[in-house]
């Protein structure tokens, strides 16, 4: 068994763990207890998740962009072509999420726009991690 394989994989899959089950308590809970709140409120508990968040955002992109292309090319190699179509739809649906964590971990203000539609974003986001775990699973069990 190579320990630096598992290491790398239990790492992606800790830092799929943090960013999917994140957003879907940031969706399904964070955001709907802040319906109730006044803007001023929403907006002061908004930049202090983001700035609470940035840290670890960054921490769990860069774990994931390193340990995915890790993992990519030590397992990919000799993979059947549905595979490889699996695996893109993967990583477009993971580079969204991605780039989620990143958009929500800026404070909000600067664009009110972008600020009114969060909790779609995390939706969003939500939604698409779910499906890049569906598909890890099929790349794992299917292949």
């Amino acid at each position: 068994m190579d320990v630096l394989s598992v290491l790398m994989r239990w790492l992606h899959l800790l830092g799929a763990a943090v960013a999917v089950g994140g957003f879907i308590y940031a969706a399904k809970v964070v955001a709907p207890a802040m319906e109730g709140l006044s803007t001023d409120a929403k907006a002061k508990l908004a930049a202090g998740f983001a700035a609470r968040l940035r840290p670890l955002a960054f921490t769990v992109i860069g774990l994931m962009l390193v340990t995915g292309i890790y993992n990519i090319m030590m397992h990919v190699a000799g993979k059947p072509v549905a595979y490889h179509i699996v695996l893109t739809l993967k990583l477009v649906l993971a580079l969204h999420v991605l780039s989620m964590l990143f958009l929500l971990s800026v404070p909000p203000g600067a664009n009110p726009a972008r600020d009114a539609r969060r909790p779609r974003l995390m939706a969003g986001a939500a939604g698409s991690g779910a499906m890049v775990l569906l598909l890890s699973a099929v790349l794992t069990l299917g292949f």
